[in-house]
């Protein structure tokens, strides 16, 4: 059992030249002329670069008409964005490191917006390899906030990447120092950001992608160490370095995970302490989500509900997996799909599906 993908898409618009583009290519069954075509968005994807036409770009990627067509769209940004020309003999790689916080404490505090000791996080990144040991690698002892990824567009990125020339004078953005605000609970996304100058015959100045190895727990641990603040139990799980687009996805879907899991811990601990059995109903809702409901078959009255925005690169299908997964660990044994899109609201309240409340008629 899968879910329906509640989002709406716009019609196609022929008068964008990249939307135009991408559906000719997406509407091509020859090979050799897929091929062509790919070429010809892509090369169209550079130009709007070039020119600095960040309007163009965003139009078009609010204008995909669907998740795929969208996915195809974003991998000619990413292609255009991280791949210097081939006649480059060095270019700079901005990166990002995700870094989730899961912290807790009695009352309201603010977490540390930037570490105190750098040197530390960057030798235990080179010990592990993940920084070449002779790379012209910078990185910022700030965390910085999704949000201001997000402010730098692509081609700002593409600029640093053919103008960069020494990292060591780290980027060219003054970001804000943003701590992290914490009341209770809270699982919060931060980035470690820094540029390395790679060199067209050397090996990677800094290992971006793949999976966190041995020098996570390091990492955690020293993360951690530094963030540290008084009444706060705080655990800090960063992910692997990525270009500056792909970090920011990764990031994002990192802590959404994180938040349903630590959800479900507390939902089901809370469920079984009181002697209940838990139910887990899962639905696709207008106009754009998945929303996950913990309930008891014995309690129609209670209820805890998690809400998973669908960005456009997300699949129902990748979320449905996580969660399934998830509730196998749980030894939930009563996992609940619903098939057809469920609506926003019913009447002023926010509408949710649980075990005593029945799906709205199909949409």
């Amino acid at each position: 059992m899968t879910l329906p993908d509640p989002r709406l898409y716009p019609r196609v618009n022929a008068n964008n030249p990249a939307i135009r583009a991408l559906m000719s290519l997406l509407t091509e069954r020859d090979a050799e002329q897929v091929k062509l075509k790919r070429g010809a968005l892509d090369a169209l994807i550079c130009e709007l670069l070039q020119a600095n036409d960040h309007g163009a770009l965003h139009a078009a990627l609010t204008q995909a008409p669907s998740q795929y067509a969208y996915s195809i769209l974003w991998e000619s940004l990413r292609k255009a964005v991280e791949q210097p020309e081939s006649y480059n003999e060095q270019w700079a790689v901005p990166f990002a490191i995700p870094v989730v916080l899961v912290a807790g404490v009695k009352g309201q505090t603010n977490l540390p917006g930037k570490l105190n000791d750098l040197d530390t996080v960057t030798k235990i990144l080179k010990n592990h390899d993940i920084f070449a040991t002779d790379a012209d690698v910078w990185l910022s002892a700030q965390l910085a906030h999704p949000e201001q990824l997000a402010e730098i567009n692509p081609a700002q990125l593409t600029r640093w990447r053919d103008q960069l020339q020494y990292a060591s004078g780290g980027l060219p953005v003054n970001f804000a120092e943003a701590p992290v605000p914490l009341k209770d609970e809270g699982v919060f996304l931060r980035y470690l950001v820094g540029v390395a100058i790679q060199k067209k015959t050397a090996a990677p100045a800094v290992k971006l992608g793949g999976q966190v190895s041995a020098w996570g727990v390091p990492l955690a641990q020293e993360l951690g160490k530094q963030l540290q603040t008084a009444g706060v139990t705080l655990f800090a799980i960063p992910r692997v370095p990525q270009t500056w687009l792909a970090a920011q996805e990764s990031g994002r879907i990192t802590q959404l995970e994180t938040r349903l899991q630590v959800a479900a811990s507390n939902a089901l601990r809370s469920i079984r302490t009181a002697g209940r059995t838990p139910v887990v109903t899962i639905a696709a809702h207008e106009p754009g989500e998945i929303r996950i409901t913990f309930s008891a078959q014995e309690d129609s009255e209670r209820w805890e509900g998690y809400v998973w925005p669908l960005a456009p690169l997300d699949e129902t299908e990748q979320v449905v997996a996580f969660a399934r997964e998830l509730f196998a660990e749980c030894h939930v044994d009563d996992l609940r799909f619903i098939d057809a899109v469920q609506p926003d609201r019913i009447g002023e309240l926010p509408f949710f599906v649980t075990a005593h409340i029945a799906p709205a008629a199909h949409h």
